[in-house]
């Protein structure tokens, strides 16, 4: 569903940083795997004992981690936009349309959530979880009168 541009209380599109510091679980063990297959193929033509492995070894680690959020950019596209009622997550081209009700932080000041009852990282700017803490605050505080 399109929202018109007066509900758009903010928008973001995920940094370099955001997806560095802020990978899920799934993005984490998908990296830890890319490793093992880059130390595996590396193992084939090298002698784990040398210094030319040990080198590779380290520069494997550097480019998984550091290259890393450069290919999540590029395949999904992360962009997050909070409306009066709602946290919209835009991945890889597929739009979730979250109600607020359905928010709740997990740990304060950190940006994991629970959204829908499902544990989530939102990876975006610290800027912008602060708007959502704020707008969050503001339902709760609505809800209790």
């Amino acid at each position: 569903m399109k929202r018109q541009t007066g509900d758009i209380l903010f928008q973001a599109e995920s940094t370099y940083a955001d997806l560095l510091l802020r990978k899920g679980v799934k993005l984490r063990l998908l990296e830890s795997l890319v490793f093992v297959v880059g130390m595996l193929l590396a193992s084939g033509y090298f002698d784990t004992r040398t210094t030319t492995f040990k080198i590779l070894a380290f520069a494997i680690a550097i480019a998984v981690v550091g290259l890393s959020p450069f290919v999540y950019k590029a395949v999904l596209r992360p962009r997050y936009t909070l409306t009066k009622t709602h946290l919209i997550i835009s991945l890889a081209g597929k739009e979730r349309e979250i109600p607020l009700s359905e928010v709740e932080p997990l740990i304060e000041g950190r940006h994991i959530y629970k959204l829908n009852g499902k544990n989530e990282s939102l990876m975006v700017s610290r800027e912008f979880l602060t708007h959502l803490n704020e707008r969050l605050s503001y339902f709760r505080k609505k809800g209790k009168r």
